[in-house]
């Protein structure tokens, strides 16, 4: 849970584009550039987001390997299993950007501090009891 949170984040989408925020600002990027200029601007806030599903599908997805067992994933499927899975990924992340509303910054603070951090502190300290107690499949 922390990962899709930090990668939403990290790609300023909603509800954590507070520094872009189109609705309050009248200035920045949203006037200064139009044309191509505006769409090449765009392009490069988005190829975050394809960076972000292919590091979540390489990390947590398989990867380039196919979902079930009984298809493919040899030469060429591994490609297509991988731009598959991203693609997914980045469908989330458009789904999430169009339907979550924005937060303020006092509440986007608050569940930082008294969510997201306990939580990673919790997993950490959940995988480094694991793997002391030798219970990993890392051996």
């Amino acid at each position: 849970l922390a990962y899709p949170i930090s990668a939403l984040a990290e790609t300023n989408t909603t509800p954590f584009d507070l520094p872009e925020a189109e609705s309050e600002l009248v200035a920045g990027y949203n006037t200064e550039y139009s044309g191509m200029k505006f769409a090449f601007f765009f392009l490069a806030e988005f190829s975050n987001t394809f960076v972000v599903s292919g590091i979540a599908v390489t990390l947590f997805f398989g990867g380039w390997h196919a979902p079930f067992p009984f298809l493919p994933d040899h030469g060429w499927w591994g490609v297509l299993w991988f731009m598959l899975k991203a693609s997914f990924g980045v469908f989330l992340f458009m789904w999430i950007r169009a339907t979550w509303p924005r937060v303020r910054v006092d509440q986007l603070m608050e569940f930082a501090w008294k969510f997201v951090v306990p939580l990673a502190i919790v997993y950490v300290m959940s995988v480094a009891y694991v793997v002391a107690m030798g219970w990993g499949w890392m051996k």
